[in-house]
């Protein structure tokens, strides 16, 4: 079988910012949350407050009282994404689809524990 080396590679946020292994400080966002130092840095750095802020207003949709979300952010074509919800069982319980950003990346999960954002890696952290 031949291989097609122009096969694209996945550029996730994660696999990027996957240094923080120790509990460090939390950072005050809206409305009571925190988020740690992983995900203030990618705020920060990939400029993209605009999807916490989302997140926090999808919170009033049914289904999404769960203790953890996992929230993943998917590329689907340049600048259109789709956001979608899932409990600890990857059971997708809510999707937001057609979000259009100029988001470097191509996927990014964030996952809200509670009233803290923090990245996979950092979940048993918090």
């Amino acid at each position: 079988m031949i291989s097609n080396k122009h096969t694209k590679i996945k550029n996730s946020a994660n696999d990027l910012y996957d240094i923080y292994t120790f509990p460090d400080k939390l950072y005050e966002y809206k409305e009571g949350h925190k988020m740690t130092e992983g995900i203030n840095n990618i705020a920060v750095y990939e400029n993209c407050f605009w999807l916490l802020d989302l997140i926090l207003n999808q919170q009033d949709y049914p289904g999404l009282d769960c203790e953890v979300q996992n929230w993943e952010l998917q590329k689907i074509e340049n600048g259109l994404f789709d956001l979608s919800c899932s409990r600890e069982n990857k059971m997708i319980i809510h999707e937001v689809k057609g979000l259009q950003t100029g988001f470097y990346f191509d996927d990014f999960t964030i996952m809200k524990k509670g009233n803290i954002f923090c990245l996979p890696i950092e979940k048993e952290l918090y």
